[in-house]
């Protein structure tokens, strides 16, 4: 019998937040605010379940969607110049913000001014700009699937996808958990391979405590259970004045891949 465990619904997963201006300024923005109230919605793309191999707890993680940054509620010139891609990690308490802009050290400036440059990875604690913040994560029944047949006619089919990464760090357990966006595989030569993300990784020797502030984006590829390459987003030099936050990193690990079928509801 094939055995069915709950995995994320990335397509009704998201990462919630409000600002109230009339209830506190944000702390992330480049322009006054063209509103009072504004609420946002972004699709999580990836969890990372981090365990602390000394006291035992666990914190999750959710990578939402990338956005472009924009202005809400107004008539025209919706998108920022310069413009940014933006996306968020959320942890329970705290969230990183990534903003990454044509080249890095773009220096556009908060709002106020006076706050400074907008950091390009901003770490910080959601109550000091946002007067909602909320991960709702929904599961749904999936199919672990062990056989390489199994995943290629599973990956040929309209079935969507959803695979886990564990790995084992030095001071934690990492889970990532994300969907199969892209796949290869040949029924004739018996592979698959997925190409997949964005997902997060962390520093892997950090101290579960400072995993949030450690996390890159990057692209995972994995073709067989025990190991996985990570392509991690980083500056990369174009000339020795300009760089680019650009997938240049290559990292592999061992670890155990599964792969699930989300079962129809």
């Amino acid at each position: 019998m094939s055995r069915l465990l709950p995995v994320c619904d990335f397509n009704r997963s998201f990462v919630r937040w409000g600002v109230d201006t009339r209830l506190k300024q944000p702390k992330t923005v480049s322009h006054p605010p063209p509103f009072t109230l504004n609420y946002f919605r972004m699709r999580a793309e990836c969890l990372a379940e981090v365990t602390d191999r000394q006291t035992g707890q666990t914190a999750l993680y959710v990578l939402s969607a990338s956005c472009k940054t924009e202005q809400v509620n107004v008539e025209r010139d919706i998108w920022t110049q310069p413009n940014a891609d933006f996306c968020m990690v959320a942890g329970p308490d705290r969230c990183l913000n990534l903003k990454r802009w044509d080249r890095t050290n773009k220096g556009v400036m908060l709002h106020p001014p006076s706050l400074g440059p907008q950091p390009e990875r901003q770490l910080m604690n959601p109550a000091d700009s946002f007067t909602f913040y909320a991960r709702d994560i929904r599961r749904v029944d999936g199919r672990l699937m062990t056989e390489v047949d199994d995943i290629a006619a599973v990956t040929a089919s309209d079935l969507p996808m959803v695979s886990r990464t564990r790995i084992e760090a030095k001071h934690y357990s990492l889970l990532l958990e994300y969907p199969v966006v892209n796949a290869n595989f040949s029924p004739r030569e018996k592979y698959y391979q997925l190409d997949t993300g964005p997902v997060i990784l962390p520093d892997l020797h950090a101290p579960a405590a400072d995993v949030l502030a450690t996390f890159h984006l990057a692209y995972v590829a994995h073709a067989r259970p025990g190991w996985a390459e990570f392509l991690v987003s980083q500056p990369t030099p174009l000339t020795p004045e300009i760089s680019v936050h650009h997938y240049s990193h290559p990292v592999r690990v061992e670890c155990h891949n599964e792969m699930f079928a989300v079962v129809p509801g």
